[in-house]
């Protein structure tokens, strides 16, 4: 895809790719999660971080392969299996951790580990499985427009995940009470901050990927009734330069710069025009 220089600047060629807004979705919606505790708790929430930063590139890693299936069913699959051996390979680290005073425990702690890491990664890959079914065939597209439909369901999802990890933390880590000193020890509340945070991100993330949506068919709207002068619309012909336009959305309908303006006579005779962008084509 191309810039498009002599498009509003709205319409200019997406910064992040489909499939970088879904890994990027997958990281962070499953880093919320790890870090909000939402994992087999034997540790007592104590490799929090460790878990929740693991899962970061691992859930991004996930749908990024996934994605490259040929079919959304396919992808639903592998993304399950990639989130299951990633899963069973995430509890290494921690392995280790824990064992550190004793290493003769460390192969008994992974083995232990990997059944429940291999269940765990499986839950957490059902909701990246429906991530990547819901937007692989926007990240095949190729298109201005599938890029802010992968983007809004990427925050959209995200949305959702961040919730889901802002309640998790916000029932499982509770204020403890030290009865022999009786004193009241309060969870830290950094896991919830950063859960917001990525709620924040996503709300955005989705309105404004929605917004450009609606800007961009508006305006193609405008061009199609005639209420955009420089413009018009047509169908692509031999001499357009297809590989090089930016692609708007997906089909075989042409936006002309119009070369002459005077009276509205470019749309009624064939004046010469630039084609700018391919469109999608009327419904």
């Amino acid at each position: 895809m191309r810039k498009t220089g002599l498009l509003p600047p709205s319409f200019a060629e997406p910064r992040l790719s489909a499939r970088l807004w879904m890994a990027l979705a997958a990281g962070i919606g499953c880093g919320v999660c790890g870090y909000a505790g939402l994992y087999p708790r034997f540790d007592d929430g104590a490799l929090r971080v460790i878990l929740g930063a693991t899962s970061v590139p691992f859930a991004a890693a996930v749908v990024a392969s996934s994605l490259s299936a040929r079919t959304a069913a396919r992808a639903f699959g592998r993304a399950l299996g990639f989130a299951g051996i990633l899963g069973a390979a995430s509890i290494i680290i921690p392995a280790a951790i824990l064992a550190r005073h004793n290493g003769g425990e460390f192969f008994f702690a992974c083995a232990f580990g990997a059944i429940f890491g291999a269940v765990t990664g499986v839950l957490y890959g059902l909701p990246l499985a429906i991530l990547v079914s819901a937007g692989h065939k926007h990240v095949h597209a190729q298109t201005h427009e599938a890029t802010d439909r992968a983007a809004r369901i990427a925050g959209l999802w995200l949305a959702v995940t961040a919730l889901v990890g802002l309640a998790g933390t916000s029932l499982l880590d509770r204020p403890v009470m030290d009865w022999a000193t009786q004193t009241m020890t309060y969870p830290a509340a950094i896991p919830t901050i950063v859960a917001c945070a990525a709620l924040l991100g996503a709300v955005v993330t989705a309105v404004r990927a929605t917004t450009r949506l609606k800007r961009r068919n508006a305006w193609i709207d405008r061009v199609r009734a005639g209420l955009e002068p420089a413009f018009r619309t047509r169908v692509v012909d031999q001499r357009d330069p297809v590989a090089e336009l930016p692609r708007l959305g997906e089909g075989d309908t042409v936006v002309e710069l119009v070369l002459d303006e005077t009276s509205g006579a470019a749309y009624r005779v064939a004046a010469a025009g630039t084609a700018v962008a391919l469109v999608s084509d009327p419904r």
